[in-house]
């Protein structure tokens, strides 16, 4: 007999799908996928908008150095401008993107609920179990990520030291996270993963949304090669974690620790969009060498340690772990 690893089409977030209405294919799903993305973007988008409107328009800095630009037409000295100025985004703004994600997450419920007739159990919201589902996902977060910065330290590609953060504001950075890693998982696991998955074979779901979820981030500042393997690689590892377990929840909280370990905890930059220096626990200097050990601006996600990590955790979630039998009801 084949051997499937565990991962099947009929584990339950994927029969539960199947079972309400029938999937299309992967062109137009992957087309569903981006314009769903678009809208959950443009919806979460607006209290940042807002709030940064507020911000710059209360900033004199800002008014006293556009107005010339302006008055002259330069166009490029616009942009550079701006670009330099939104590098010192106070951090309560930061907060407000982190939060603002749960408006994301809302719409790609309501989606699968509405468009698609999927109940919450086809999107990975299982009741049982969820809190220890999700205090055992915090934990392989935390694993994995100290794991990845102890290798950059251990062959002196980073090193970090302690700085004095305000404890209350981490908090707030954590809570944040808590929305923000959850808002992505929804999208491109509980319901593009899924979706796919209704009329196409597993394993293609778990590529194509995998790769889809690295592509996501093709413009983040440092994006390359090794950051779009390596994202790909967490994609597929979340993707296989959250079909193990048949539950959203522990595939949430890792992509949410990880984060918010990353750039609260260590101090590294997350995905390339800069560090939390003024508020983490460690301060984070990258030492010069290739970025293959450094990962350069994209941050440790970018560097051949965060490969070897990620690999190593998707090898032992395939073949090791084995899928859990009675997920729970949602």
């Amino acid at each position: 007999m084949k051997n499937d690893f565990g991962i099947r089409n009929d584990l339950p977030p994927l029969a539960a799908a199947r079972a309400k209405k029938p999937g299309l294919r992967v062109g137009l799903e992957i087309l569903i996928f981006f314009a769903l993305f678009s809208v959950a973007s443009a919806v979460e988008s607006l209290p940042t908008a807002l709030s940064t409107g507020i911000w710059v328009a209360n900033d004199k800095s800002f008014i006293d150095g556009i107005r010339p630009l302006i008055g002259n037409g330069d166009f490029t000295g616009i942009m550079n401008f701006v670009e330099a100025f939104m590098k010192g985004m106070p951090v309560w703004l930061t907060l407000v993107t982190l939060f603002a994600t749960v408006l994301a997450t809302a719409v790609c419920i309501l989606f699968c609920r509405v468009i698609q007739k999927r109940g919450l159990s086809s999107m990975g919201f299982v009741r049982r179990h969820a809190v220890r589902e999700y205090l055992l996902g915090a934990l392989v977060g935390v694993v994995m990520i100290s794991a990845t910065a102890l290798l950059g330290l251990a062959f002196g590609a980073y090193r970090f030291t302690p700085a004095k953060p305000n404890w209350g504001i981490v908090l707030l950075f954590l809570l944040g996270y808590f929305f923000q890693g959850m808002s992505e998982e929804v999208l491109c696991r509980s319901c593009f993963l899924v979706s796919l998955s209704r009329r196409n074979n597993v394993w293609l779901a778990i590529a194509v949304s995998s790769s889809m979820f690295a592509l996501l981030h093709v413009f983040n500042p440092g994006f390359g090669v090794i950051p779009f393997v390596n994202i790909l690689l967490s994609g597929a590892f979340f993707a296989t974690y959250f079909l193990k377990r048949g539950s959203i929840w522990g595939a949430c909280a890792i992509h949410s620790f990880w984060n918010f370990f990353q750039g609260n905890f260590y101090g590294i930059s997350v995905s390339g969009t800069g560090g939390s220096d003024a508020v983490s626990v460690f301060s984070a200097e990258a030492l010069k060498g290739s970025k293959l050990l450094t990962g350069g601006t994209f941050g440790i996600e970018g560097s051949v340690w965060c490969t070897v990590v990620m690999a190593a955790a998707l090898l032992i979630l395939i073949f090791v772990v084995k899928p859990k039998k009675e997920p729970g009801e949602a």
